[in-house]
Order: structure tokens, then sequence, then C-alpha cells
């Protein structure tokens, strides 16, 4: 089972491929997967099935919005969906592909890669409009992953690892690094920089600044370097691809910023939430090496587990109402209380 670290472009694609084996190895009449446990006690609940490859989550009033790449599995693609009763529904219109999301307003934004789009005009079912927020025209643009907007009503952005930049500056400007523009798409401008594939970001309450996943390298010359969760602050430069935490020497990453969280190699932070000063993180490998996982931690970093027993790998995370909402690769979609 590859781990997503390594990927660009191809992310969701290579996702998909395994949300496919999970599928496959199934047995043939058997009933969905089994349930995740909460660590608190509390139920676990099947929103919906039947999401490819779930990457995100935005809410709205009663409404739930999840995230899709493409389905590996039927050749089809993932898109916008609504999950509610135990199943999705295809927003009409929508992006093939989903990367992140972000609703302000009367308008949810959506990263489809190579360019983020603004959808309005919610009926309840469809979307009336849909504009290009950002789209870069140049050769070598890597794209975007998570959304999320700061209290200042910019709009921040990850950006995805291009392919071939593993262990490598990647030239193009910008590039492995966090971006911000306005909600009309204009004033793009570099936040922080230095990261290989900062994926899905989240404002917690009272916070000026993003915190951000990022998944670190599958191999490196030396020791598999920890992934990341980061505050992601103005001027700041995570080092890579000179530096890779925890580092090999003090000489290498002298004068870069240190990440705020360091979380074990393969373990794959993914999606991410809040709920007051407790963070909630899906791994797609886990923390533990004992499988995917959805892990509470503080901004010190201890990981504890919240839900485990994951049939297939975790990715999409939200939090809304005290409720803590996740995605497996099997194209379910489970809610659970916090507390």
């Amino acid at each position: 089972m590859s781990h997503p670290r390594r990927l660009g472009a191809a992310l969701l694609a290579a996702l998909a491929a395994v949300a496919s084996l999970v599928i496959v190895a199934a047995p043939s009449g058997a009933a969905g997967p089994p349930l995740p446990v909460a660590a608190n006690g509390n139920t676990v609940e099947v929103v919906a099935t039947g999401v490819p490859t779930p990457t995100a989550f935005a809410f709205s009033g009663s409404t739930v919005f999840a995230g899709s790449g493409p389905n590996e599995q039927s050749g089809g693609p993932g898109g916008l969906f609504t999950v509610a009763d135990g199943k999705a529904t295809k927003v009409p219109g929508s992006p093939p592909v989903v990367f992140g999301l972000a609703w302000k307003g009367q308008t949810l934004y959506v990263s489809t890669g190579p360019s983020i789009v603004a959808m309005g005009g919610w009926d309840g079912t469809k979307f009336a409009s849909t504009k290009t927020v950002y789209a870069s025209k140049e050769k070598g643009f890597p794209g975007f992953n998570g959304l999320a907007f700061g209290p200042e009503g910019r709009l921040y952005a990850g950006l995805a690892l291009g392919e071939k930049y593993d262990h490598s500056k990647d030239p193009f400007e910008p590039s492995q690094a966090l971006v911000s523009m306005t909600a009309a798409g204009k004033g793009l401008k570099v936040v922080t920089e230095g990261l290989r594939q900062p994926f899905q970001l989240v404002f917690p309450q009272g916070s000026k600044y993003p915190w951000v996943t990022v998944l670190s390298q599958d191999k490196g010359k030396g020791k598999v370097p920890n992934d990341e969760v980061i505050q992601a602050k103005p001027g700041q430069n995570y080092g890579f691809p000179t530096c890779t935490w925890p580092a090999a020497s003090a000489k290498v990453c002298k004068g870069f910023n240190e990440p705020a969280i360091l979380l074990p190699p393969h373990s794959s932070p993914m999606g991410i939430g809040a709920i007051g000063n407790t963070f909630y993180v899906s791994l797609f490998g886990g923390a533990q090496g004992k499988g995917p996982e959805v892990v509470t931690m503080s901004k010190k970093g201890q990981p504890f587990p919240f839900l485990t027993g994951f049939a297939a790998p975790t990715i999409a995370l939200g939090v809304n109402n005290g409720s803590v909402y996740v995605g497996d690769l099997t194209g379910t979609i489970y809610k659970v209380a916090a507390k």
C-alpha cells in the first residue's frame, strides 16, 4: 500500500487506486466496513457511502459538502457531493476532482488542483453559478491542495508537490509553499516557504495563522523525515528541500523554522480540524504503526488516538457543531461527537 507523500498532481489517482484495492478485497455480498471506534465511547455514525477518495469537507447550515478525487475502480470522476441519510449525492456541474473546500458567505470555494473556482447561489440541490477565481496559465504551476479563509478574509491554499522535485528545489515560483489571495483571486502572495506537500489547513478559533498538515518524503538520503504540522506565519521558511526534520545536523537546518509538531515517519497527516485548542488530524498511515486513525493533539503535539479501527486509510476530516467528520478510502463518511 503506497503512501501519498511521494505524489503531487497524481496524488488523488494513487489514493483512489488504494481505495479500489480495498473495495475489491471485500468479500462478495458483505456488508459495509466495520465502524471505527471512538476513544471517548461515543457512537460513530455512517453519514454516507459512495464518495470516491474523500479529500475535504465544507459545511453550510445543515448541508455537508464532501470533495473527492477520481474513482479509480470505475474509472469515473470524483467531484463534489452532499452527504446525508446514508447516501452521497453528486452536485450537478461540480469539478471532476476536488482537493480542498472552503465556505464563505454564500459561496463555496473549490480547489480543483490547477485552479480554484467559486460556486454560488446554492438552492439545496445545485449551484446557480461557477466562476474561476484563480488559474495559472504558466507551465509548471504545481496546483492547489487544501483551502481555508483567514480571519482577515484572505483565502489560503497549500501548493501541491511537483513530482519531479521530491528531493530538490522546484524552480517554478511560487511552489513548495503556502500562499494567500483575496476572495476574488487577486494579490496572490507567498506566506510560508520550504514546505514539501502542505495538504490541508485550519484556522483554530482566535488564530491569526493557519495550522497546516505537511507530508514529508517517503525516503530520504539518511533517516526518513518526520511528517509535520506547522503554524504558518508570514516570512517563515521550513527549509525543504535543504532541510528535512529532524535535521541530520544542526548546520543543515540553521536559519530555518522548526515545525510546531513532528509526527512519526509514514504517519501521513491529511485532514485537520480544531475545537478550541484541540486538533483533530486524520493519519493515512497512523502514528502507532497499527493502521489509519484520527488523533487528537494539543499545539504541543503529543498525538492521542481518537478514532481507530478503520478498514482503509483516512483522508478527509472536518469539524462542525462539535462533531468530527472523517472519510476513508472505502468511500464512507463517518461522524462522531467530539465530547
